[in-house]
Order: C-alpha cells, then structure tokens, then sequence
C-alpha cells in the first residue's frame, strides 16, 4: 500500500523538530510525562483547532478516527483523561 502525505503533515512539517523541543524545554515545568510527548500534545490540539472541535470527547474521537495515521506524525493516541490531564497541568505560553 502506498503512502502519501496529508496536508495535515504538510502544516507540521513547518514547525521544527529541534525548536519545538527547545521552546517545550523551556516552557516545561513539573514532572515529566509518562506516556504522552509534548508533541503528541500539540499534534492533537493542532488538529482539533484545524478541524473546529469544541471538546476534550470530540478531539479524542477525531483523533481515534485517524489513529492509523498518527504514527507518521510522530504522534501517539491520547486518552481523553490523559489529554485532560495534560492540558491542566502543563502551560499554554509553549
């Protein structure tokens, strides 16, 4: 089966895998993750922005819809207690 790209992964592809690192370093504050990545975090809420959704339910759902695709993002599907979590816990500034 051939793989292409989407345009979603297009749009990541502008945002720098070192910089993003760099700025999510020093935005962090706290304990570490256990599961998720900070770049799991911002691809899910990327794409819930992107694609207009209003709740923590609506973006897990959407996400769960595309998992076969998340891992050419470099993502992992989020849980919608761990994204909750997530979300509480660690700052909007990155």
């Amino acid at each position: 089966m051939a793989h292409g790209n989407t345009i979603f992964l297009q749009i990541l592809k502008l945002v720098p895998g070192h910089e993003f690192e760099t700025l999510a370093n020093q935005h962090h504050h706290g304990r570490s993750f256990r599961t998720a990545t900070r770049w799991s975090q911002f691809v899910t809420l990327a794409m819930a922005q992107l694609s207009g959704r209003s709740s923590l339910r609506d973006m897990v759902e959407n996400l769960s819809a595309q998992a076969h695709r998340l891992y050419h993002l470099g993502s992992a599907k989020l849980s919608r207690s761990n994204l909750s979590r997530i979300n509480e816990d660690k700052p909007y500034t990155l």
